[in-house]
């Protein structure tokens, strides 16, 4: 996944490796995942595999963030 750092250093958005989509935040609370009106926040060690919305793109991204070993890495 391709991640921006947008103006606050603490938020980074995770955008699809293909099209470029926003699919979720990471902050100080965790990985952030909005939707319409659904929002889901989920802490701690995550290992996520999140596919694009858009129905033209449809790529899988996986994404692995340690929270006690520094800033999340990516997965291919």
């Amino acid at each position: 996944m391709k991640e921006r750092v947008p103006r606050n250093p603490r938020r980074r958005d995770v955008l699809c490796k293909a099209c470029g989509a926003l699919l979720a935040t990471i902050d100080d609370t965790g990985l952030v995942l909005r939707r319409g009106r659904l929002e889901a926040t989920v802490r701690g060690d995550i290992h996520a595999s999140i596919t694009c919305y858009r129905p033209w793109c449809q790529t899988r991204n996986a994404l692995n963030l340690k929270t006690d070993r520094g800033p999340p890495s990516e997965a291919t």
